[in-house]
């Protein structure tokens, strides 16, 4: 494991990585923008809590941050599910 991804979550057993697809549009203009998020946990998460955790971060992000503040309309479009590192797995 990458040793970035150890840092990060040596305080949480589970450490997931997301990949969540927005659509965004200004005006005529289209654009996809992906943003790949970190979720960590102590406990084992299904996929449907982790697309939650995982759209609610991204959420947040759009709603603070000044580079989507120009956007006519931004909206997840997509998850993916890229990978999920169990810290106590040797």
């Amino acid at each position: 494991m990458p040793e970035n991804v150890k840092k990060q979550s040596k305080n949480a057993r589970y450490s997931y990585t997301v990949v969540v697809n927005l659509y965004a549009s200004q005006d005529d203009t289209e654009e996809y923008i992906n943003r790949n998020v970190r979720v960590n946990s102590d406990e084992k998460l299904d996929k449907e809590e982790l697309a939650q955790r995982a759209a609610n971060v991204v959420h947040g992000l759009i709603e603070t941050h000044p580079k989507f503040a120009d956007y006519d309309l931004v909206q997840i479009v997509g998850i993916t599910f890229a990978n999920a590192y169990d810290s106590e797995v040797k």
